[in-house]
């Protein structure tokens, strides 16, 4: 018969006796059952970071796709701003050919100020100016709606270059030719939102252009034009909040500010040629010497 070991434990309430193979059996079923726990936490935790891993992978690869896209992105517009930066080129090029073509390329390190200090243009002179170059007022007007500028668009609510000036005034009000010129085109452009548009091609590389207007012709393509003539009626076609003209100047295909030319008289001839930098005016000047020894030769 094997020994039993005991264990007595005696305390205010008696003694207690304890084989030590029960005890051993307890601790082992106690440390089994922390083992287990510890097990079946662990494995929770093991579960919880593998799904997480999971979701952080799925994010990366996620981001990994927009981050490849935004890459894409960028070099596609990175493609544009070059092409874009070419055809500038291109056109600066075209300009300048256009601009020696009609006699009409300055040099560059004279300044305008000097070159026209010493002019002395009698009203004949300043006629030559007036009937071949766009001037004075267009039609009869109540006042300016909106300047040549940034603006908001008044229908589309956002931001945009506005390329002309705006005069309020009501249906069928006689728009005059504001120089000699030729009709370029009429038509309807709905993609610009104009409406019914008459172009005019003037001498020198000036045009002039004419939106909103009433569906009533009163010149045709390639019709010659005196200044002062009737060319349209004001109306509001296409993109219009309300009756009015949209007024266009340009020049080599740039567009200008049509105020100064607006505002421009005898009285104040000699503002146009510093106010409006993007003409080439000295050597317009000189070609119009040329062609007609009006001006005094510049020192």
């Amino acid at each position: 018969m094997k020994d039993k070991f005991t264990i007595t434990i005696s305390d205010v309430h008696g003694s207690r006796h304890f084989l030590l193979h029960q005890l051993i059996k307890k601790f082992l079923l106690y440390f089994t059952l922390f083992v287990a726990l510890v097990i079946l936490v662990g494995s929770f935790v093991i579960l919880f970071l593998t799904k997480e891993l999971s979701n952080l992978e799925e994010k990366r690869e996620s981001a990994v796709k927009e981050r490849n896209v935004l890459v894409a992105q960028n070099e596609e517009l990175q493609a544009k701003i070059s092409e874009k930066a070419q055809e500038y080129e291109e056109i600066r090029d075209k300009i300048g050919t256009m601009e020696e073509l009609i006699g009409l390329r300055t040099n560059d390190e004279e300044s305008v100020d000097i070159r026209l200090e010493e002019l002395d243009l009698n009203i004949l002179q300043q006629k030559t100016f007036f009937d071949n170059i766009p001037s004075g007022e267009v039609l009869a007007h109540n006042g300016v709606s909106s300047k040549f500028g940034w603006r908001e668009n008044p229908i589309l609510k956002r931001k945009e270059f506005h390329t002309g000036l705006d005069f309020r005034a009501p249906n069928g009000t006689p728009i005059l030719a504001p120089a000699d010129g030729v009709v370029k085109f009429i038509k309807y452009q709905q993609n610009s939102g104009y409406g019914n548009v008459v172009s005019l091609s003037h001498n020198y590389g000036f045009e002039s252009y004419y939106a909103h207007l009433q569906n009533k012709a009163i010149v045709k393509e390639g019709q010659f034009v005196r200044k002062g003539d009737v060319i349209a009626y004001s109306g509001n076609t296409g993109m219009s909040t309300g009756p009015h003209l949209h007024y266009e100047i340009r020049f080599i295909g740039r567009t200008l500010d049509p105020e100064p030319f607006v505002k421009w008289n005898g009285a104040n001839f000699m503002e146009i040629f510093t106010k409006e930098k993007r003409v080439t005016w000295e050597s317009l000047i000189k070609l119009i010497n040329a062609q007609s020894p009006l001006l005094k030769p510049l020192s």
